[in-house]
């Protein structure tokens, strides 16, 4: 009971340091026929600008994103959340794992330079990337495509490796046989286990491009980065792979774990997140 009246008590300071900032909602056009949306809060000039990107399937009203969205604005920083489109015009909604996939990791880069872009036209001081599950390694794919984005520093939280139940050594054959298939101008959908989703439905060249970034290479774009990389990681998680954490405690980013946290970082441990992005949003 006492640890909820502290935790109460320090999510209300933390909520009243700024009064909180007005939502401005936000549209932009990708292609002649695709609009994407986003939530946006402004905040101190002299402040660094944080975009948060939802995790896979997801929109920026997920709950992870929607807390940080205001804990972040609350404390006087600039917020943009997007909802990638997938391919959806105006998307309000997640996509189901058994919808038809189309959508392709080079569009969610594309969609992500444009916002990074449209945030950056606002002249803010420096821009932060924060990204959520599979939003962290959009966001890696992003910065390992344009090394030289303005882009201040990297956050990860609960970053994943994307498949689950599966070696890397089948993973490398389905990557092969998938390569083939896209060569071949195969259009025949495919059906895969892919990050939460059981069966996610999607055409060869969409399939390939997710899983494309195998763990080895999530790790190794990781090693790859110039700017400040930082990962924020669950103990209880269980949505990663056997020795995630550990892998990623050997590449150049800093890992911070929180005690008890899962995937989603709810409950209690709301406050020890942002309380942990604060201080990086904080330390350059």
């Amino acid at each position: 009971m006492l640890r909820w009246i502290f935790l109460f008590m320090a999510g209300a300071a933390t909520s009243m340091m700024v009064a909180p900032s007005f939502a401005e909602p936000v549209e932009l056009l990708i292609s002649n026929n695709l609009t994407a949306r986003a939530e946006f809060r402004k905040g101190d000039s002299d402040k660094p600008a944080v975009l948060l990107l939802h995790g896979f399937l997801q929109t920026h009203e997920f709950p992870t994103i929607h807390r940080l969205t205001d804990g972040l604005a609350g404390a006087g920083y600039s917020v943009l959340a997007p909802t990638l489109t997938l391919g959806v015009t105006h998307r309000k909604q997640s996509l189901a794992c058994e919808a038809i996939h189309t959508h392709t990791m080079d569009d969610a880069i594309k969609e992500i330079a444009a916002w990074v872009n449209w945030l950056h036209a606002r002249k803010a001081p420096a821009i932060v990337l924060i990204g959520h599950s599979f939003g962290s390694v959009e966001t890696l794919a992003y910065l390992s495509r344009h090394r030289n984005a303005p882009i201040s520093k990297l956050i990860g939280v609960s970053v994943v490796e994307g498949r689950l139940k599966i070696d890397e050594k089948a993973l490398d054959k389905l990557i092969r046989s998938t390569r083939a298939k896209v060569k071949s101008g195969k259009k025949s959908l495919i059906t895969e286990q892919f990050s939460f989703c059981q069966k996610f439905l999607a055409t060869p060249g969409s399939m390939l491009s997710y899983i494309e970034w195998s763990p080895a290479r999530i790790l190794a774009e990781t090693g790859r980065l110039a700017l400040p990389t930082t990962f924020i990681m669950g103990s209880r998680d269980d949505r990663l792979g056997s020795s995630w954490i550990e892998r990623l405690n050997k590449t150049r980013a800093k890992v911070h774990v929180i005690e008890g946290a899962n995937h989603f970082m709810d409950g209690d441990f709301e406050f020890d997140l942002l309380d942990r992005i604060l201080l990086e949003v904080k330390a350059f």
